[in-house]
């Protein structure tokens, strides 16, 4: 029989909190066991955007819309995958709870219906009865909304304030991961059974502006787009991948991993997360047909590219760069320390040793040596290049 597969969806998690490791358990329970990648970027910092990527392996299916949750319709190429893997024989259900208040129904299936539970047990007793069910492979999806800053289960709301409460919806998202891992267990389906687990994107706690009190859904920043990523496949050794991996990378792996062939046109931009073959990854906040920041809304439209080393973000006309590997939170602009004389490009170190009677500390000299503005100019260059090509793809689905 095919293998199952059941994807888990980590919802508001980035790796900055995931390094809270005491708060996940069964998550590291799985880790060391899985294929790890370590520069996983997720396409859009709001939920509904980032999964439809996955669903379709593209992020191009939302663009025509103007608002992130209120009547949604779908543009696609191909079917969404859980109808794919419904055509290639899996008994296929998408499992979450508490309820969502947004409809998911169309981005989820042209057939089915998502699955909202008001709590985890009755989530857990409809999941048990297809995991139990073995005439034929499932595919699950399960996700719990409790670490969404405005969702809560019981035990989410047991907390003695808000900050403590923010926590345990983490810890119940990770009890959720430990249940469905003793499902499979019991039902002896772990050796048979493909788990993909992903961060959907981050939080940015009002670091880059208070955005009428957006926490995501702003420009895409590393602190929302780098999340944590796994593939448990028991065909596969443990490992870590360094590579870049792209949330619209994910549904090409599962059909490679499961040897399904993909359904309608194929995608040129993804790849398989194993492939090594990404050299960027590109990432927005809201949809091309938004706006953008207005009287009635606070968001600026953003689009990022990002490379090995930068991560270069274009909002409102104006570029940013970060060396996002150091500057994870991305508060220092490469971009406001160069400065041109006769043609020339190079760091403004005097900029740089503002209040210091003896210049730039060695510290920044050190991190920002001569001869690295070459690069970052020639990084800046090609990525600005390939992003504006990428910003001009998206406009164009709206002519």
């Amino acid at each position: 029989m095919k293998k199952n597969i059941v994807f888990i969806h980590l919802e508001s998690l980035n790796q900055a909190i995931y390094s809270h490791r005491q708060w996940f358990p069964c998550l590291n329970s799985i880790a060391p066991h899985s294929l790890r990648f370590n520069n996983f970027l997720s396409s859009a910092t709001s939920s509904f955007m980032a999964v439809s990527d996955l669903l379709y392996g593209d992020d191009n299916v939302l663009e025509h819309n103007v608002n992130f949750e209120v009547g949604l319709s779908v543009k696609h190429k191909a079917p969404p995958m859980f109808d794919q893997l419904r055509q290639a024989g899996y008994h296929t259900a998408g499992l979450g709870f508490p309820k969502n208040w947004a409809n998911f129904d169309m981005i989820w299936s042209g057939q089915d219906r998502f699955n909202w539970y008001e709590t985890a047990n009755e989530m857990l007793h409809n999941a048990e009865a297809i995991i139990a069910d073995r005439s034929q492979p499932f595919a699950l999806y399960f996700w719990n909304l409790s670490s969404h800053l405005c969702y809560q289960d019981g035990y989410k709301a047991a907390g003695d304030n808000s900050f403590v409460r923010w926590q345990r919806g983490y810890e119940s998202m990770d009890n959720t991961v430990g249940d469905v891992l003793r499902l499979l267990m019991n039902y002896k389906q772990m050796e048979n059974t493909t788990l993909v687990i992903f961060g959907d994107h981050g939080d940015d706690f009002w670091n880059h502006g208070l955005y009428g009190g957006f926490a995501h859904g702003i420009e895409p920043y590393t602190s929302l787009i780098h999340t944590p990523a796994f593939i448990y496949n028991s065909n596969y050794k443990p490992k870590d991948i360094n590579h870049l991996v792209s949330m619209v990378d994910l549904q090409k792996t599962v059909f490679d991993m499961l040897n399904i062939p993909s359904v309608g046109e194929a995608n040129p931009n993804s790849w398989s997360a194993l492939s090594g073959d990404r050299k960027y990854c590109y990432s927005r906040n809201l949809f091309a047909a938004q706006t953008g920041e207005t009287p009635q809304t606070p968001l600026r439209k953003g689009y990022a590219i990002t490379s090995e080393l930068f991560h270069l973000l274009y909002v409102n006309g104006e570029y940013k760069m970060y060396a996002w590997q150091a500057d994870g939170a991305n508060q220092f602009n490469l971009l406001e320390y160069l400065k041109t004389s006769n043609g020339s490009v190079s760091i403004d170190y005097q900029r740089l040793g503002t209040g210091r009677e003896a210049g730039p500390h060695p510290h920044i000299q050190c991190f920002l040596y001569p001869g690295c503005e070459t690069l970052i100019v020639s990084q800046f260059e090609e990525m600005s290049a390939l992003l504006q090509k990428w910003i001009a793809e998206k406009n164009s689905l709206l002519r």
